[in-house]
């Protein structure tokens, strides 16, 4: 026959079992809402990019960031581009607009920032 105490720690573990077992449910909790309405940009301000043709040089390029005041940020070796600082007295569209039209540049384009907090989004595969 089993004693009180053998009872007790049967019953104990039975319902330390039982409340274990319980099914365990994931919350997910939504994304914090920016503090103080924070403005995030998607781009610099200030800087922005331009790729120029190999053959046609960088030669007008350069002349032309001498010509409207940029600043080169960075002169890439790996490809044909290069990193420009606009001038402080021009907005950033219109500084791009003039290196458009720039004699071998093939395209200008923001300097994007990614922030590591953006969530991962899915590519889609076109086959």
């Amino acid at each position: 026959m089993l004693g009180n105490t053998n009872i007790l720690i049967i019953f104990l573990v039975t319902m330390i079992t039982m409340v274990s077992c319980g099914t365990k449910q994931e919350v997910v909790e939504a994304p914090k809402p920016i503090q103080g309405g924070e403005y995030v940009p998607e781009h610099s301000e200030y800087v922005f990019l331009v790729m120029y043709d190999a053959e046609v040089g960088k030669a007008p390029l350069q002349k032309a960031i001498e010509d409207y005041g940029c600043e080169i940020v960075y002169d890439y070796n790996i490809i044909t581009g290069m990193a420009l600082k606009k001038p402080e007295d021009k907005t950033l569209e219109e500084t791009m607009e003039y290196f458009r039209k720039v004699e071998g540049v093939t395209s200008v384009e923001y300097d994007h920032i990614y922030h590591l907090t953006d969530p991962v989004k899915p590519r889609l595969e076109v086959r």
